[in-house]
């Protein structure tokens, strides 16, 4: 059970005329949720909080919203969530809670993470989604990494990006893929580190517009919302299509008559890339605007989001490359997690793990896992 928190406490008023609607007493609330009558009386007297899946069993047993259930005050330390949506699936307040949660579990491992605590890891001055100041950022990051024109850009060289900016990748395969569908990203001001929640069942093209999505997150943490959204995918475009590609091939794609024609050849270039075809369609279109130049358009019956599901199909996700088709032991997995994707993660998370005698529930919420998988990894780790 959690402890009671200083930024948020239950709307015991609001709580206690909803049972008494319902008929329901106390020890009836308990039973439904799962808990003992202690729990739900400590509740009921404000002394502690409900975990993140009470809450949202509680709210939905009472059918009400989180504004309804919850008296929240914010502070300026609280964790800033963002979610790349999948589908346009929306996110309620109680999944949004939920991952502030699994924030201030996170801000526990920060003394165990590798990194210099004594400056903040540099970010941009004021991001702004300018065409040409998306551009002129984005250049810099491809000089380093050696990428110009054509010239695709590795995950590795994405990857060794994240350390610098105090970004910690976790890579997961999520326990309910029906609420997990979404991206997640995490932001500590307190302690200026940035948590990453990288789903390995996307496939490998979209990945790596997501990946430089999030390092357009981690280079821009004081912009919040949509305006945060909207910046990292014109900072992922610009990254993983330069101007001058761009240029290039709204070139040739104007030279190209028919709509079969032009797309085969956004393929080719998503194939050669490691990108979706539907990235370098947007990043074309947005340099014509940019230049006051009619735009392509593959719109007309859909033709490019049916091309891009087909493309995306002839790929494996990312974990069925990384693992070849097989679930990766929890060995496996955290080596994976180390080796592959640089991260510090379980390192810290071990470490915590020993000196506070944490048992596998740290680890569910963490990781938001089945109770059964969070005791398989938890026996790995200690």
């Amino acid at each position: 059970m959690q402890s009671k928190r200083s930024d948020r406490e239950l709307n015991i008023e609001q709580i206690t005329e909803k049972l008494g609607s319902m008929g329901l007493s106390q020890s009836k609330l308990a039973l439904e949720l799962g808990v003992s009558r202690q729990i739900v009386s400590n509740w009921m007297k404000n002394k502690k909080f409900p975990r993140p899946e009470k809450l949202l069993r509680l709210a939905r047993l009472l059918q009400l919203s989180f504004d309804e259930i919850v008296v929240k005050s914010a502070t300026e330390e609280d964790p800033i969530i963002a979610f790349r949506k999948k589908g346009g699936h929306n996110i309620s307040k109680e999944y949004i809670e939920s991952a502030k949660y699994m924030g201030s579990l996170l801000e526990k491992l920060v003394p165990y993470l590798p990194f210099d605590h004594f400056s903040r890891p540099p970010s941009l001055i004021d991001p702004n989604q300018g065409y040409e100041y998306v551009h002129q950022v984005t250049r810099e990051i491809r000089k380093e990494i050696g990428a110009t024109g054509i010239a695709e850009i590795p995950f590795q060289n994405l990857i060794s990006f994240f350390n610098q900016y105090h970004a910690v990748i976790i890579p997961v395969f999520w326990g309910n893929r029906d609420q997990h569908e979404n991206a997640l990203h995490i932001y500590l001001p307190k302690t200026t580190t940035t948590w990453i929640y990288l789903n390995l069942d996307s496939r490998i093209h979209d990945f790596k517009f997501w990946m430089a999505h999030e390092l357009g997150h981690a280079k821009s943490p004081d912009l919040k919302s949509d305006d945060a959204e909207d910046f990292a995918d014109a900072f992922a475009g610009a990254l993983l299509i330069d101007k001058e590609t761009a240029e290039n091939e709204y070139i040739q794609m104007r030279r190209l008559r028919s709509i079969p024609k032009q797309i085969n050849r956004l393929k080719e270039i998503a194939k050669d890339l490691v990108v979706s075809p539907l990235t370098v369609y947007y990043e074309i279109n947005k340099y014509a605007r940019h230049m006051n130049e009619p735009v392509i358009d593959l719109d007309t019956n859909r033709s490019i989001y049916k091309a891009t599901t087909v493309f995306s199909k002839e790929f494996p996700t990312v974990s069925e490359y990384l693992f070849k088709n097989k679930k990766p032991t929890a060995a496996e997995y955290m080596s994976c997690s180390k080796k592959v994707f640089q991260s510090p993660f379980f390192d810290a998370l071990i470490s915590f793990l020993k000196d506070n005698k944490k048992s596998a529930g740290f680890i569910q919420s963490l990781l938001n896992l089945p109770l059964a998988d969070a005791q398989y990894l938890c026996e790995e780790l200690c």
